[in-house]
């Protein structure tokens, strides 16, 4: 009597028992695949070959780029003063100076009046014009000065002019070459015979992957599972 009472509770009991005994084996299951199917070694030597084709592509195509584009740092540069030069040259300083002649004139006339008519306030004001004035004039002989000193160096808006057309086809050609390694950088990153050790290890990964997630679903299957229950059973039924 006692041992059917027993072994009635023990059936009773088993559900829950079975529970806990399946994620015991499931959490055993999932620490194996994580041992059995680790990508650690395979994510080192990928790190390790992508690196070796970063720093191929860094001799083969990234210096040639930072070498033109110092070129292109030199040559904007000269190409900005050429430009400044030539702005000089085709500025139209005759037309400022008659400007300025007639704005001091205008200045003249008004400091005579103020000057006639003893008003004080006015003689500073125009005073304080004509200083400004004055200011203007000699920025415009600075620059007058500029250009005379640019012809007693030879440079003439003819030669600026070719300077600069040979700058900016040479800035255009340094585009279309550096455009072309980038082009030819993409190619070899993706597609160049250096790229085959990195598609291999990651092939390999992506099957051990694939292994990895079929050991798990296997712990799932009807088979394995009626298999354990089995086993549970007859384990749990006998006291162990």
């Amino acid at each position: 009597m006692w041992n059917w009472i027993r072994n009635w509770y023990r059936k009773l009991r088993m559900p829950a028992a079975y529970r806990a005994y399946e994620r015991r084996l499931r959490a055993a299951h999932e620490e194996e695949a994580r041992k059995k199917f680790s990508t650690v070694r395979y994510e080192a030597r990928l790190l390790a070959a992508n690196k070796a084709l970063e720093e191929r592509a860094q001799r083969r195509f990234d210096m040639p780029v930072a070498k033109l584009q110092l070129e292109v740092v030199a040559l904007e540069k000269q190409l900005e003063s050429c430009r400044t030069q030539l702005g000089n040259f085709e500025r139209p300083f005759r037309d400022e100076y008659e400007v300025l002649e007639a704005e001091m004139a205008l200045l003249g006339e008004r400091r005579r009046n103020a000057y006639a008519a003893k008003d004080a306030q006015a003689i500073d004001e125009v005073n304080a014009e004509i200083a400004e004035l004055q200011k203007r004039t000699n920025a415009v002989r600075g620059d007058l000065a500029v250009q005379t000193d640019l012809r007693d160096q030879g440079l003439t808006p003819e030669k600026l002019r070719r300077t600069v057309q040979r700058c900016e086809g040479r800035l255009q050609t340094i585009k279309d070459e550096q455009e072309r390694l980038q082009r030819e950088r993409a190619n070899y990153m993706n597609h160049s015979p250096d790229r085959a050790e990195i598609d291999a290890i990651e092939r390999e990964m992506l099957a051990l992957e694939r292994k990895h997630i079929q050991f798990l679903r296997d712990f799932d299957s009807p088979a394995e599972r009626r298999r354990r229950e089995r086993a549970h059973e007859q384990t749990w039924l006998n006291g162990a």
